[in-house]
């Protein structure tokens, strides 16, 4: 089992947290898949970060380094610089609305509902994710 390193590694785990929460919901498991959905979007988040980095010729802000270790996702929506985009888009602007309170520390929760845990999961699968993956 190897470190997660590179935007490919970062896009594996997209599509595996995703399929894994998806798997947690039809078997019931509601905080699981609440928790594990919201790594998607982190995850995706991140691809989106390391493919301007790539494609820039610019010193990348100081904290931009923090922003991408954290799991903050509206941070990292600034740091991927998709906040404009996110404006100019009513369409995911309800997805967006019911994902970006997630956090990591929701690992700790216990009694997330079936509406919890589908509600975040089709925000995600079905507008958060393909919004961020049609920017990478």
């Amino acid at each position: 089992m190897g470190v997660v390193t590179s935007r490919a590694d970062f896009e594996k785990l997209v599509d595996l947290r995703l399929e894994e929460a998806k798997n947690l919901i039809d078997q019931g498991n509601w905080d699981g898949a609440y928790y594990l959905a919201g790594y998607a979007v982190e995850f995706a988040l991140k691809v989106r970060i390391i493919s301007r980095l790539m494609g820039s010729n610019s010193f990348p802000e100081k904290n931009l380094s923090n922003n991408f270790y954290g799991h903050d996702l509206t941070k990292l929506l600034r740091a991927a610089e998709l906040e404009g985009a996110l404006s100019d888009d009513p369409a995911i602007s309800p997805q967006w609305e019911a994902v970006k309170d997630w956090s990591e520390q929701s690992r700790y929760r216990i009694g997330a509902t079936e509406r919890d845990a589908k509600d975040l999961y089709d925000a995600i699968a079905n507008g958060v994710v393909p919004w961020i993956k049609a920017r990478w």
